[in-house]
């Protein structure tokens, strides 16, 4: 009976002491601006300010692919349930109906990312992510989903 008692107790013992070990979740909290700075910074790269205002932080980074430089910008939400990677493609070409058109219809090909125009006249890529539970790989494959679109689109932009 003894035997059995030091048994029990040593396995609750045991499953008590790696309970917290084993079944440590991903934390699905969302990130606020500077967990966003320190993990964009963690994934090796170099993290240009482009507004420090408090509640509209917005960060840069710049990658390289075969035959561009695609800047990237990051910031969140006003609602904090997403963040949005942005890729300034220059100014919005005059010629509505052909130019514009054909970028539309590339909306379907490069979803989740969408092409639009802001309000400066302004042709911008951007990408909508569910800030909650974000990594370091989860953000990686997102800055390559818009950096290769960014690419791959390009004789429609330019």
């Amino acid at each position: 009976m003894k035997k059995r008692n030091l048994f029990i107790y040593t396995a609750i013992l045991l499953f008590t002491w790696l309970l917290p070990v084993v079944s440590k979740a991903q934390s699905c909290d969302p990130l606020d601006a500077r967990k966003l700075k320190d993990m964009l910074i963690g994934m090796g790269y170099t993290v240009k300010d482009l507004n420090t205002d408090i509640g509209k932080e917005k960060y840069e980074v710049s990658i390289t692919t075969t035959g561009f430089n695609v800047p990237i910008s990051y910031e969140i939400s006003p609602s904090k349930n997403f963040i949005w990677l942005i890729a300034n493609l220059g100014k919005a070409k005059d010629s509505v109906s052909t130019t514009h058109a054909a970028l539309l219809r590339q909306n379907g090909k490069i979803q989740p990312c969408q092409f639009y125009i802001t309000e400066k006249g302004n042709l911008m890529m951007g990408l909508a992510v569910e800030n909650r539970g974000l990594t370091p790989a989860i953000m990686r494959r997102h800055t390559d989903k818009i950096t290769s679109d960014v690419s791959n689109t390009a004789s429609y932009w330019q």
